[in-house]
């Protein structure tokens, strides 16, 4: 329905018929349209956090139970204030709650990549979660354990710092071998020498995954060159992986580690 001023954005949520559409104004309307308490959540909450993998798409939102269901529509026993809050003026479950919800519905690879982006952008921590998992909006969900066993098997430490990293880390895992450390810290004496992408320290090796966006820049190329050779001169032996490496040459680049590890 439209009378030239407004549009039905949803029953009975309407929106100025002149502004231009946007998918911001399709999630809140589509809050709105499901009522007091409703708020953005699972796959659309995970776009609106930005967390990797995830774009935008049509909108979700979790009800309180005594509500009716439908498409995108889920529904919740209780929704604490701990699980909700607003950013960019939508309701919507917390990050954490985010990637609680999101082990129900997604793969294990999809929801570790949600959770170490969460954690990169500083957005909740792996106690939070913990602590959200064992609160009243956590017990009972479906992929709970599927979460606490990747939680319990995740390396203490920096999240990983890309999405590149996480496909890596990952990829290294589902071949058997041992897990790397994340972002790991070379010091010469009290100085911090390099922060490494991934590494077995122990091994004295360690890989880099290089995305386009990586090491731009003239000044950036040359000082990352010099750092590696500091490196190689400590004792460490480099392995370096692209986009390309990760995406289309996967098992290559296994073989590579792990023929680097029994050497």
């Amino acid at each position: 329905m439209q009378d030239g001023q407004l549009e039905r954005a949803q029953p009975g949520v309407y929106r100025i018929a002149a502004l231009r559409r946007t998918w911001h104004q399709d999630v809140m309307a589509r809050v709105l349209w499901a009522g007091g308490g409703a708020v953005a959540s699972h796959r659309t909450a995970a776009a609106l956090w930005r967390f990797d993998g995830f774009d935008r798409g049509p909108a979700e939102v979790s009800v309180p139970l005594v509500r009716q269901g439908g498409r995108g529509v889920h529904r919740f026993a209780r929704l604490s204030s701990a699980d909700a809050t607003i950013v960019e003026g939508i309701p919507v479950t917390t990050p954490a709650r985010t990637v609680i919800d999101l082990a129900g519905m997604v793969s294990e690879a999809r929801v570790e990549a949600a959770l170490e982006s969460a954690l990169r952008a500083g957005l909740t921590s792996v106690g939070q979660v913990h602590r959200r998992l064992d609160g009243p909006g956590g017990r009972g969900r479906r992929g709970r354990g599927a979460l606490r066993e990747l939680l319990a098997q995740r390396q203490p430490g920096a999240p990983t710092d890309s999405l590149l990293e996480t496909l890596f880390v990952q990829a290294l895992r589902n071949a058997g071998l041992p897990e790397p450390a994340r972002q790991h810290q070379v010091f010469a004496g009290d100085r911090l020498i390099a922060r490494l992408d991934l590494a077995y320290p122990e091994r004295r090796l360690f890989i880099e995954l290089d995305g386009w966006a990586a090491h731009g820049g003239q000044e950036a190329f040359v000082a990352d060159r010099r750092r590696q050779n500091h490196l190689v001169a400590m004792g460490w032996q480099p392995l370096r992986f692209t986009w390309d490496d990760v995406t289309s040459g996967l098992p290559a680049a296994v073989d590579v580690v792990r023929a680097a590890l029994a050497a």
